[in-house]
């Protein structure tokens, strides 16, 4: 029998989608909450280490949870993604960016854990990992009873709290769980994955960290030699209902270069969060992320496939947001590695791709700033060899400005910067005899090191890209026309890229004659498009490029985002099979000497050094096989593989401005909705139409065909077109159906513990 609200709430949803059909408008029907939650990271065994451990973050602040059995208790390792050492930069927050300083000045710092103690000794635990409400929910299994917790990060506060509730009984009687705090070791995790270098030796640590109360309110504070310090306070709140059940509050504060003043916030972010009301604090911090997801939407017959990007979109907000600092390989989610920092050769780029089609471009306005803070530096400082490095990472600062389609700050923010990189590279350029001009030796990250080469491609790639891309904004604003026309004579006479028989060189004197994991020798496809994947000459030689690239001694030296490129660069093509072959590849593991987690994090290194950013560009891969939109066309469903019958997505963002709806149905394309953010011309290619039709009420917006399958639509600012090939009623946006065997695979599953626990070797620590 249906109740009275039921019956209301049906009516009401029949009006709506009636409205909406009458319009032609698209229909959201999606449950969020049972949609993400298919999607959960799910622990049916206890989470040993790091690289197993269920985490939350809201961008700044975050935890990992795990267990160390060998000391009976869970650990809540905490991290703060700007804690960071300043040795070379007294007066400033970090060193990095300071010449004539390395890792071991500004490296990340260990904040350290607070770790759960039951008095009965652990025997299990099942936990889930709730996307939709940003929790990690679980219930510890000990000889005693259960320990039942819940660990948040709220998104407005920097700290984590933990809710917790106990059974543990003995002789009949409660009995107390206890927590500890563990404070961090405050040095560069370096001297451990290093332990003889020469700057290990010589290295001096931070002072010992210090624990005070004040009123009741536990503290660590972390001095650092270079000044200032940063700290943790922390304090127990018991239930008034039932002395087994509490809330811990642990605050983090980073006030570096002060001092004495880090603890001072932090009590007073545990004294805040303590005067409030539960509810308060956690509808506050799940309204947040509730708004977040639905930013955008895409849905795929893949289950497996469409967890990992779900947990990869919650891993961007958990690890960056707009006013936190740009994100490095691990995020706040703190572990002993050997980069603990960023870096520039490959990670920072395909960090940060997935934030542009995901529509989420708001929590990664940290990038902008990173290259805003350091371009002076990095342009004099890297402007040898390792000059593609940065080149390439302005790339994504093009790109964030392009996806929110402002040719108006391309212009005036990113064009300075382009032409005095394009003035390093001039010192680069060399005239040969046929009055060609090529580039001297140069890196093309990590071949034999870093070794240099003449002509690399990876350098040719990425200064076609400047100058083309100077070109285009520069005549669209009639700007620097002397400048156009040199920059255009500069284009005429370099040199062609160096292939041989395989395809695509290293460089003029160097082919690809060994395994390698970095596609830096193909950025001319992709991510710069400097050769058309809709010319056949340049697909073949790219075709040919990738598969040599990873068939060379069958792959050896591959890692996993040697699978996620070339998925893209597949999809690039519109492969969409080859595409997905190489990305269940990944997926499965099978990812050379590299290991994806149970968790979805990434490790390099036999398991010990994060490196975030594979698995958010295997989202970026994913979202390619659906929409792409590179050569100012917007292309939908590309490169769907041919066992995808269904797919759809919602307000995804494509170059230019414009966010792109489509539900693909029986293998074709049933509908394209697009909203114009920016009033940029709109070009549309869908492979499988032959024409195209306006199918939303209104305003009738002029729909011209340029070519086969490719329209021109003339779309003001602010418009919004639904369109479909053929005439249909209704234009609906939901879930693909998945098994329920399919649902939930990611986490610890039965007996899938690892047997090695892979950390570095911690000697005695010695202030």
């Amino acid at each position: 029998m249906i109740s009275k609200s039921n019956f209301r709430s049906t009516a009401l949803v029949i009006v709506l989608l009636t409205f909406c059909q009458l319009q032609g408008q698209v229909i959201d029907n999606i449950d969020w909450p049972k949609f993400l939650g298919q999607h959960d990271l799910v622990w049916e065994e206890i989470p040993m280490q790091w690289n197993e451990g269920a985490f939350t973050g809201n961008g700044q602040v975050g935890m990992m949870v795990y267990a160390t059995m060998s000391e009976n208790r869970i650990d809540f390792h905490m991290g703060r993604q700007d804690v960071t050492d300043h040795r070379g930069a007294p007066h400033k927050k970090t060193s990095m960016g300071v010449k004539g300083y390395n890792l071991y000045d500004f490296s990340r710092l260990d904040v350290g854990r607070m770790a759960l103690y039951p008095v009965g000794k652990i025997i299990s635990a099942t936990i889930r990992q709730d996307l939709w409400n940003a929790e990690i929910r679980g219930i510890i299994y000990t000889d005693l009873g259960e320990i039942s917790f819940r660990a948040f990060t709220p998104y407005d506060r920097m700290m984590n709290i933990i809710e917790i509730s106990s059974t543990e009984r003995k002789t009949n009687k409660n009995v107390d769980y206890k927590w500890e705090w563990l404070a961090g070791n405050p040095i560069t995790p370096r001297v451990y994955a290093k332990p003889d270098h020469p700057q290990t030796l010589s290295y001096k640590p931070n002072p010992k960290p210090i624990i005070t109360v004040e009123n009741g309110i536990s503290i660590c504070t972390q001095s650092l030699l270079a000044g200032g310090d940063y700290a943790t306070a922390w304090k127990e709140k018991k239930s008034n209902t039932s002395k087994n059940n509490s809330t811990l509050f642990v605050a983090i504060a980073n006030e570096v270069p002060a001092a004495n003043v880090s603890a001072k916030v932090a009590v007073n972010t545990v004294k805040d969060a303590m005067g409030l009301k539960a509810e308060t604090i956690i509808k506050t911090h799940s309204d947040w992320w509730h708004n977040y997801y639905k930013k955008s939407f895409i849905t795929m017959p893949d289950a497996k496939m469409e967890s990992f990007y779900w947990i990869q979109i919650y891993k961007m907000a958990a690890s960056s947001r707009a006013d936190g600092p740009a994100l490095d390989l691990m995020g706040p989610f703190y572990k002993n590695t050997g980069w603990p920092s960023l870096w520039w050769n490959l990670n920072v780029q395909l960090t940060y791709w997935p934030f542009n089609t995901s529509n989420h471009l708001d929590i990664a306005e940290n990038f902008i700033h990173l290259i805003d803070t350091h371009f002076e530096y990095m342009v004099e400082n890297k402007s040898g060899k390792s000059l593609g490095d940065f080149a390439w990472a302005t790339h994504n600062y093009w790109l964030y400005y392009n996806y929110k389609g402002d040719d108006e700050a391309i212009q005036k923010k990113w064009v300075p910067k382009a032409i005095k990189i394009l003035e390093k590279y001039k010192k680069h350029m060399i005239l040969n005899d046929k009055g060609q001009i090529e580039l001297t030796a140069m890196g093309s990250p990590e071949y034999m090191g870093f070794k240099s080469f003449l002509n690399t491609n990876y350098n040719l790639a990425i200064l076609r890209w400047l100058l083309n891309s100077l070109i285009d904004s520069n005549e669209k604003f009639n700007k620097n026309p002397e400048r156009i026309i040199a920059w255009k004579q500069t284009l005429q006479k370099l040199i062609d890229y160096p292939v041989d028989e395989n395809g695509l060189m290293i460089g003029s004197n160097q082919p690809v004659d060994m395994s390698h994991r970095h596609y830096s020798h193909l950025l001319a496809l992709y991510p710069l498009f400097q050769l058309n994947p809709d010319a056949p000459k340049d697909r073949a030689l790219v075709e040919k490029s990738v598969i040599h690239w990873h068939k060379i001694e069958d792959g050896a030296k591959l890692v996993g985002y040697s699978f996620t490129g070339a998925a893209s660069l597949y999809a690039a093509l519109g492969k969409g099979n080859e595409a997905n072959s190489i990305m269940q590849h990944f997926l499965n593991g099978k990812i050379g000497t590299a290991l994806l987690l149970p968790n979805t994090f990434y490790m390099e290194g036999n398991g010990k050094n994060p490196v975030i950013e594979t698995p958010l560009s295997a989202a970026t891969s994913i979202m390619e096989f659906q929409l792409q939109s590179w050569g100012d066309k917007i292309r939908v469903f590309p490169a769907v593989p041919d066992a995808w019958k269904d797919a759809s997505f919602q307000n995804l963002r494509a170059q230019g401005g414009f966010l792109v709806s489509a539900k693909r149905n029986d293998s074709k394309t049933e509908w394209v909705s697009i909203k114009s953010l920016s009033g940029k011309p709109c070009v549309l290619k869908v492979l499988d139409w032959t024409n195209a039709i306006q199918i939303s009420k209104g305003k009738k917006i002029e729909i011209v065909k340029n070519s086969e399958n490719e329209f021109r639509i003339d779309l003001k600012k602010g418009e919004t077109i639904l369109i479909s090939s053929k005439n249909i009623d209704k234009a609906i946006i939901e879930p693909i159906k998945h098994l329920e065997s399919k649902m939930n695979q990611y986490g610890v599953k039965k007996g899938m513990n690892y047997k090695e626990i892979m950390e570095y070797k911690v000697p005695e620590y010695k202030y």
